[in-house]
């Protein structure tokens, strides 16, 4: 994405239960089937956002076992999009049902740059069509993607599988560092 007058890149870190892509073939059926479904959350209307790779781990490593480069551009059709700036994000939050030693909910949560308000709607709240593109995506995750073998669903680092999930309705932000 463009961010102050440079492209930027940002990422999202997506653990996942349901086995391990065993082999190349697998991981690249995988990713192609989630970068598949992320584009359509972005905004198509400029070069605002494409999907430029991907990365694949296996459990508890911080080794890469996949990689694969894209250039795949944001095909989000939403009426009345108004741009915002690019440390704004779109939050969605995912539900589990572990809980913390003090008996306190798990969430997971993804953060998604070039979100973007409805003309002459709220300035805080979210493009309305984006946010049910996102809620479709979320939906996805927790039903899981296929890698040819596995259905691969969203959980936490700690295994913690999804169960549901809120698409936040006002905008939010990550910082970015700056140059």
């Amino acid at each position: 994405m463009t961010y102050r007058g440079q492209l930027h890149n940002f990422s999202n870190r997506y653990h996942f239960n349901g086995g391990l892509p065993a082999n190349n073939t697998a991981w690249t059926t995988f990713s192609d089937a989630v970068v598949n479904a992320e584009k359509a959350i972005y905004y198509n209307g400029g070069p605002d956002a494409t999907i430029i790779q991907t990365v694949g781990y296996a459990a508890g490593s911080e080794v890469p076992v996949f990689f694969k480069t894209y250039s795949t551009a944001a095909t989000g059709a939403f009426a009345n999009f108004a741009r915002v700036p690019g440390d704004v994000a779109a939050l969605v939050r995912y539900a589990t049902t572990a809980r913390t030693s003090k008996n306190h909910p798990v969430y997971l949560f993804n953060y998604y740059h070039t979100a973007g308000l409805t003309i002459g709607g709220s300035r805080d709240d979210m493009n309305a069509a984006q946010q049910t593109a996102m809620g479709t995506y979320a939906a996805a995750w927790i039903a899981g993607f296929s890698d040819g073998t596995h259905t691969l669903v969203r959980s936490g680092p700690n295994g913690a599988t999804a169960t549901g999930y809120i698409v936040q309705t006002v905008l939010t932000h990550r910082d970015f560092p700056r140059a």
